[in-house]
């Protein structure tokens, strides 16, 4: 697993195989194969370790909301860091210790909320969803070609800067700050979710 985190940082297309892997440990492909059914199981289980890389960095005793809110910028994190890996597995169960550390870990969290069980059940798949979703597609964006991102930012200065204010006047009217790089989208989004959180704090969900 250390090996296939460290080919996984190296951000190569199709970095992760049988053949890379042995060789980074000195080893026959083969020897591979005996500890995993397929290709997909290692992913699986690379990824299970990467989300454990991320409960890991979360530092003990810090109260729900520091906790929830460190634990997703560790997963965009990681997931960015390793980014063929990361993208691939946003949208899977990884099945492994890593995943339920971070399932604990959650619903933890919105106990001490004192967040009813139906309402914790609820909110920490929106938790993870959002979360997930969100370094999925940080993680997918970072492993496209530079010349193709950068002609994906272009977009707004050119192409979209031109588009006509009668046929697209919301778009045109908002253009100015569609065109600004936001950083400030994953606070929005943790944001939003602490809105749901306190909305959720009632008999109903119980």
């Amino acid at each position: 697993m250390d090996a296939a985190v460290r080919i996984a940082a190296r951000a190569e297309p199709d970095g992760l195989t049988g053949k890379t892997l042995g060789v980074e440990l000195g080893v026959d492909r083969s020897a591979v194969w005996r500890h995993f059914a397929d290709r997909d199981a290692l992913l699986l289980a690379v990824g299970d370790r990467l989300l454990q890389m991320a409960v890991d960095g979360v530092p003990g005793g810090l109260p729900p909301r520091e906790r929830l809110t460190c634990l997703a910028r560790r997963v965009v994190e990681v997931y960015v860091a390793h980014p063929y890996i990361g993208a691939a597995i946003a949208c899977r169960t990884l099945r492994g210790p890593g995943e339920l550390a971070a399932i604990e870990m959650m619903l933890a969290a919105m106990q001490e909320l004192g967040l009813p069980p139906g309402a914790a059940a609820r909110l920490q798949k929106l938790f993870a969803d959002t979360v997930l979703s969100y370094a999925g597609m940080l993680a997918g964006y970072a492993v496209l070609p530079a010349h193709v991102r950068e002609a994906d930012e272009r977009l707004w200065a050119g192409t979209y800067a031109t588009v006509s204010a009668d046929e697209y006047p919301a778009l045109a009217a908002h253009l100015p700050h569609l065109a600004q790089q936001h950083e400030d989208v994953f606070d929005s989004l943790i944001h939003a979710f602490w809105l749901a959180a306190e909305q959720a704090q009632s008999p109903r969900d119980s």
